[in-house]
This record gives structure tokens, C-alpha cells and sequence, in this order.
């Protein structure tokens, strides 16, 4: 009799294969049913195919006695199962169960809904609000919304009107039917408060799954109030103060004629052409400010690109490394991780931070700068009339000042060089010992320079309108002095051309 070979779980593999090709099949005839969503609902049916399988197995083996009978598991089977429990049981509590509700029973502590969620359909639909506003009135527009973009635009209508574009993520039609029908959405005038704010816990699973993408036309006295959890804020053309709130998403305001406050825990936030006091505060990334007439505040950490331009009053901008006040800025303002720079500074400077390069072109008054692992160069448009103070830890400082300049200076290295391309008889350079240091006067003497610095170069550049004057050439008995000299000026260059 010739062998009978056993061919273990051909049975089994045929019928998953047959298995996954129905569930594959079936949303081409319906498509409100995903194939992922049958395999996380019915994924145990693989195990009670799996033990078929086994069963088969052990009837082939009794009708043949002559061939030994297979392991009823072997190692690898086991593993394999394993595999098959962790996969189907992950499968579960993403796709059926509700987004928020498994990353909480996991300790994990993601976005709460369930919005990304590729297993989903999206069905939309619009509505549309409105409100008569007196006339000659101030009304204030309070709006709370979930998630969703929330656009406010300026009218010259005497009323507030809304588009509310509603998404809804769910399975089928007929659940997104039922849950469009219990938004009941309005816009309730309140005692001359218009508010928006849908009742998110009448909804299943608190609302996570419905977005609202709000389009608000508004007359231009309207102050607003708006609070957003996943979305981005668009504002313009308004007079009145605005307080706008974004835990997630971007905040966008322009032409305002009053206060703009922001709370922020996420995205970018650009404010222009505000008559009025911005304070911004919170957490995020870009930050851009410009045209603004009034005060301006910023508190929090800000990790991406902080960028200020024409700012008429008081700028202030603290952070857990880094601690500025300004006023009057001209020009602009950009700040990064590693850097800081700033142009045509009118006003008086205070800045206090670490591990950051400085630049200053353009101030006129007063400066005063602590900075530790980093290079300063301030570089002044005009003789000085204020005090100038660098205290730096590691790095090389660069002062450069007209030719025209009178000045007092008290400057030491620790551990490092001095340069100066001021020379007078009231002008002390000392180059050798372990604190080379520049002190006295020029000219007719003036206001205190004071800069310090430790393992870093000092160096006092004279400037002229057509940039740096040469250094003068060396005098007999200055052949090494001149040498090292020379090596200086080539580093300082290297320094200023490098910011």
C-alpha cells in the first residue's frame, strides 16, 4: 500500500481564504458595510473555523490508522493563536468600540472622538441661523463649538447669521439621519448675547463624531467670545474686543478695532492690524504679530517661528527660556529655537534668555541683553545716548558702533580675547592676562558700555556709513600685536557676515 501523507490545515487556509474574499465582496453590494468593521465584529469565527479545522484533522486520522496522527497544537499554533487574540481583541475596541472609551480604559490620552476613524462614512448637511440685532447696539456673539472650523466675517446687515455645515461620521444614513435630528441646532439671543452652543451630551458618544464648520456674517460693532476644541478660528473686520479660544487648530484675526486676547493649546496663531492691546498666552506653535497699535503680550511656550513687525507700543514675550520686553519696533522681530533677531528698534530693549544667537541692528535707546551659550552682535544706526549692557556666558559679543560715537565702557573676557577698533589716550586695551578688558572713554565721553563675557571674544567695531573702518596699520614694535590683530578682525567678520 503505498503512504498516505498528511497535509495538515489545507481545509483551514481554503476556508479563510474563501472567508476573506465574501467579506472583501460584500461592500460592493453595500457599501455602508466596511470589510474591517465585519472582521472586527466577527473575527472569532477564524478560531471556530481554526477548531473544524482540528476536528477534520481527527477523523482523517482514525479512518487512516496507519499514518500517526498530527499534535493537537503544535508550538507554532500556539504563538499563532496567541497572535490572533492580541490582533482581534485590538481590532474590537478601535473600530467597535467608541474612540474616547478604549483610549481612557488604556490610559491613553488621545484626541477624544472618534472622528479619524477610517471605518466610518461621512454624510453631511446645512443649516442656516440668523438673528435681528438692534440698531445702534453693541451685541456680543458667544460661541462654543466641538469640533470645526469657525469663520466670522463683518456685514453692513443689522442681523447675525450663521451657515452651519454639519458632518456626521457614522456607519449608515439612517444613524447620521437620527443624530442630525437631535442637534437641534440655534442661534438664542440672550438679553442681546447671541449664543451658539449645540447640547453635545444629548448626542451618542458626546458629539465626537459630528463636526461643525461654522461661516458667521456679523455687523462690525460685534464683540465675540469663541471656543473651539478641534478647529481653526477666522476673524475680521471688527470693532469690538474678542476673546478666542483654541485647544486644537489655528487662530487667524485681522482689521480689529479693540482688544484681542488668545488662549492657545496647539497650531499657529497670526494677529494683524489691530487697534487695540493683543495678549496671547497658552502653548502652540508659529506665532505672527504685526500692526498692532497697543500692547502687546505674550506668555507661554511657543516652539515654532515668533515673528513681530510694527509694533507701535509695548511688546513683552516671556517663556520658560526666554524673557523680553521692547518698545516701538519698527521693523521687525524673528525668533527661532537657536536665534533671535532684531531690526530697527526704537524703543528700549530688556532681554534675558539662554542658548540663543542675538542679533540687533537699528536700536536707539537703551539695551540690555543676559544670554548664555550664544554670540550678541548690536549694531546702532546712530551714536549712542543710552546705556548698553551684554552679560554673556560662552560666546563672543559685537558691539558696533558710528565713528562719531563718545561713549564710557567698562568692558572685561574672562577667559578670552579683546578687540577695539577705538583708539584714544582715555582708552585702556588690555590684551594679555586672564581677563583682557577694554575701559575709559572716547570722545567726550558719554553713556556706560558695559559687557562682560566668559571664554568669548569682545569686539568694539568703529562703522561708517560704508561699513567698518580698516584697521589702521600697525606701528613699530606692534608686529605681534598686529598679527594677532588681524587673526581677530578675520573672526569678527566671519562672526557678522555669518548673522
Amino acid at each position: 500500500m503505498s503512504p498516505l501523507y498528511y497535509r495538515r490545515g489545507s481545509i483551514f487556509w481554503a476556508l479563510i481564504l474563501i472567508a476573506i474574499g465574501v467579506i472583501f465582496l460584500v461592500p460592493n453590494f453595500y457599501p455602508n458595510l466596511h470589510p474591517w468593521y465585519l472582521i472586527a465584529r466577527y473575527w472569532p469565527i477564524l478560531i471556530i473555523i481554526w477548531g473544524l479545522s482540528k476536528v477534520v484533522d481527527y477523523v482523517h486520522a482514525r479512518s487512516h490508522p496507519e499514518v500517526a496522527a498530527p499534535p493537537l497544537f503544535s508550538g507554532t499554533e500556539v504563538i499563532l493563536l496567541l497572535l490572533i487574540l492580541i490582533v482581534g481583541t485590538l481590532l474590537s475596541h478601535v473600530i467597535l468600540a467608541p474612540w474616547h472609551e478604549w483610549s481612557r480604559e488604556w490610559g491613553i490620552h488621545l484626541d477624544e472622538s472618534n472622528w479619524n476613524n477610517p471605518f466610518l462614512n461621512s454624510y453631511n448637511y446645512t443649516q442656516d441661523l440668523s438673528q435681528k440685532v438692534q440698531p445702534g447696539s453693541r451685541p456680543k456673539l458667544i460661541v462654543v463649538n466641538r469640533r470645526g472650523d469657525v469663520s466670522i466675517q463683518s456685514s453692513d446687515s443689522p442681523e447675525i447669521s450663521a451657515v452651519v455645515k454639519e458632518t456626521i461620521r457614522t456607519t449608515n444614513e439612517t444613524e447620521a439621519k437620527k443624530i442630525y435630528d437631535l442637534l437641534k441646532l440655534q442661534l438664542a439671543d440672550e438679553n442681546g448675547q447671541y449664543v451658539f452652543q449645540p447640547d453635545w451630551g444629548s448626542l451618542p458618544n458626546g458629539g465626537n463624531n459630528v463636526r461643525l464648520d461654522l461661516t458667521f456674517r456679523t455687523p462690525k460693532s460685534v464683540s465675540t467670545e469663541i471656543s473651539t476644541d478641534h478647529g481653526d478660528i477666522l476673524l475680521n473686520g471688527l470693532q469690538g474686543d474678542q476673546s478666542l479660544t483654541a485647544r486644537a487648530g489655528d487662530v487667524h484675526a485681522a482689521n480689529v478695532n479693540g482688544t484681542v486676547r488668545v488662549e492657545k493649546s496647539g497650531g499657529a496663531t497670526e494677529i494683524r492690524g489691530v487697534r487695540g492691546d493683543v495678549e496671547i498666552s497658552g502653548r502652540g506653535g508659529d506665532v505672527q504679530v504685526a500692526d498692532v497699535s497697543g500692547e502687546v503680550s505674550v506668555k507661554g511656550e511657543f516652539t515654532g517661528s515668533v515673528q513681530f513687525s510694527n509694533l507701535r507700543h509695548d511688546l513683552s514675550f516671556k517663556s520658560s527660556r526666554t524673557n523680553l520686553t521692547a518698545q516701538n519696533l519698527a521693523g521687525k522681530l524673528d525668533m527661532e529655537l537657536g536665534s533671535l533677531e532684531i531690526v530697527n528698534l526704537n524703543g528700549p530693549l530688556d532681554l534675558m534668555t539662554r542658548q540663543k544667537d542675538i542679533s540687533v541692528r537699528g536700536f536707539r535707546q537703551r539695551v540690555k541683553v543676559e544670554d548664555r551659550n550664544g554670540n550678541v552682535s548690536l549694531h546702532a544706526d546712530s551714536p549712542p545716548a543710552d546705556p548698553i549692557e551684554v552679560d554673556l556666558k560662552n560666546g563672543d559679543i559685537l558691539l558696533a558702533l558710528p565713528s562719531s560715537s563718545s561713549f564710557t565702557i567698562d568692558a572685561a573676557s574672562h577667559h578670552g580675547e579683546v578687540d577695539s577698533d577705538f583708539v584714544a589716550p582715555s582708552l585702556v586695551v588690555q590684551r594679555q592676562g586672564g581677563e583682557p578688558s577694554i575701559k575709559g572713554t572716547y570722545g567726550k565721553g558719554g553713556p556706560l558700555i558695559r559687557l562682560t563675557t566668559t571664554y568669548g571674544t569682545i569686539h568694539l567695531v568703529r562703522e561708517t556709513a560704508a561699513g567698518p573702518e580698516p584697521s589702521r596699520p600697525p606701528a613699530a614694535g606692534e608686529t605681534q600685536v598686529s598679527l594677532r590683530r588681524r587673526v581677530r578682525v578675520s573672526r569678527m567678520e566671519r562672526l557678522r557676515m555669518a548673522q
